[in-house]
Order: C-alpha cells, then structure tokens, then sequence
C-alpha cells in the first residue's frame, strides 16, 4: 500500500511539473531571440523557396480589406493552440520584411493538446508598425482555452465568410489568417512541424540554417506569407518594399482576385462567440 501511495505521489508530481508554463511564458521577448526572428538573410529565405511539406495560403476575392489606408492583414488564434504556435513564428519572421514587432511576448500553448508546451509566442499584448501594411494579431484564448478577447463583429464577419477549409469545404478553425481579403490561411498550420520538447533558442537558432528541418518549414511558410503580401500590396496599387524583388518573395500563389482598395476595416465592439468553434483542435493539421 505504501509503494502505491508513493507512486501514486510521484506520478502526481511529475503531472504538476509537466502542466506548469515555462517561468519565460509572458516576460517580453529577448533582443537576441528578436534578431533571430528578424534577420534571417535572403539568401536562407532564397535557397528554402517553397518546400514540400509547407501549404500556399488559399487565393480568395473578396474586397480588399484595409485600415489606415494600407492593407490589413488580420491573425485569430489562441494562445493555448499547438497549431497557432507554429505559425506564429512563420508570421513573425514574414511580416518582419515589411514592419517591425514590439511587445511580443514568449507563450507555450496548453499542455493538454497535442504538442503540448509548444515554445511560441503571443501577439495579445503586442503592436505592429509598418509603412506598408497593418496587421491585427488577435489571441481569442488564453493558454487555459478560457476566451481573453471576444472578437469584434467585423472579426466574426470575416470568420463566417473566409474561415474554411478548402479540403472539406467546412470550418477551418484556428490558427486563421486573413491577408487583406486577397489570401486565406486555414484549415491549420502552414505546416506539419512539430516543435513541443524544444525551447526558443533552438528553434531561433537554426532560422538561418537551410539544411535544417525546422527552418525550411518555419521559413518556407514565411515565404509564401510573403508573395501574399507582396502580390496584395500589388493589386492595392501600393508602393512595395525591395523585399517584393527577392525571388522567395514571388512565389506563384494562383492568385485571382480582382478586388480593389477601399476604407473597409475592422470595427472595435466586441462580440461574444461561441467557444466550441474551436474544440477537437487535434483533428485540423
């Protein structure tokens, strides 16, 4: 009996350690992780392309969706989601070439799902600048799966009309990204990469290594968010960055939309959505 509690004890123990976050989870991300993220060259970016294994945002046509006069490009996603994880940092290193990140910070998604304690990062209490586009990063669950931020009606609106995945033609759940109403991410990660048992500095430090596994998933999805963009800024008739020039820049995507720049934007009154949307995580890929 003795030998049961004890083990009893144990296992308990080694369940709490397991579940508790990195102490790193919500401290603002480090200089040099930042630079990782920020400085993969062209030449990495050039010779990964766009590998197998790295799915293309889907082609859309809805009207452009802008704010401030640019383009927006719009995240949802949660902080407890495996998937979102991975496609953060593929969102990171690609909107880098057209703007610069502040106030993000680490986040692991949730030790319960699959690829529990995946090392990412949050955009809730982050900021964007750019000269070319905006972006909206919104994580509508915390690390629990409890909401934080109720999305706006014009969030819903773009959930109900974008959000679905061309396999199935049903919802695509999260992580979802809309590139100005001109390209779709969903249906889940870009990418199959499983990144749970590593911490930031490892999967960082090999950003810039295009032999490595992780970097030619995390930077050729970076790759193809980055034709998108280039492609959208191009239809917008808005200037485009020298990084619209680079060769990993002109991916072809099938890109077909015809729609033009408008004042269309994403409203600020919140909206309670249903959470169930996103439960079975484990079933999109």
């Amino acid at each position: 009996m003795v030998v049961i509690i004890a083990s009893v004890v144990v296992l308990t123990l080694v369940v709490l350690a397991t579940n508790k976050p990195s102490p790193e989870v919500g401290k603002p991300v480090s200089s040099t992780i930042m630079q990782q993220l920020t400085g993969v060259s062209d030449s990495t970016l050039s010779s990964i392309g766009h590998p197998s294994g790295v799915t293309l945002p889907n082609a859309i046509a809805g009207p452009m969706l802008s704010s401030g006069g640019k383009p927006e490009v719009v995240y949802i996603g949660g902080d407890y989601c495996p998937y979102c994880a991975v496609e953060r940092w593929s969102l990171i290193v690609a909107l880098s070439r057209f703007g610069a990140f502040s106030g993000l910070e680490y986040m692991q998604s949730s030790s319960t799902d699959v690829n529990p304690n995946s090392p990412t990062f949050t955009f809730s209490n982050a900021t964007f600048t750019s000269s070319y586009i905006t972006f909206v990063g919104v994580e509508e669950f915390d690390r629990s799966g409890a909401v934080r931020q109720a999305l706006t009606s014009d969030q819903q609106t773009l959930i109900t009309n974008y959000d679905t995945c061309p396999s199935t033609g049903q919802g695509g759940g999260i992580p979802f990204v809309d590139i100005a109403n001109q390209y779709t991410i969903s249906c889940g990660a870009q990418s199959t990469l499983d990144v749970s048992g590593q911490n930031w500095t490892q999967i960082a430090s090999v950003l810039n290594t295009p032999s490595s596994n992780t970097a030619q998933l995390i930077d050729g999805a970076a790759n193809t968010i980055i034709s998108a963009v280039c492609n959208t800024l191009k239809t917008a008739g808005q200037s485009q960055p020298s990084v619209c020039s680079q060769s990993y820049a002109t991916l072809t995507l099938a890109f077909t939309s015809t729609g033009q720049l408008n004042s269309q934007s994403l409203a600020l009154v919140a909206q309670t959505r249903e959470e169930t949307r996103w439960t079975g995580l484990a079933s999109h890929s």
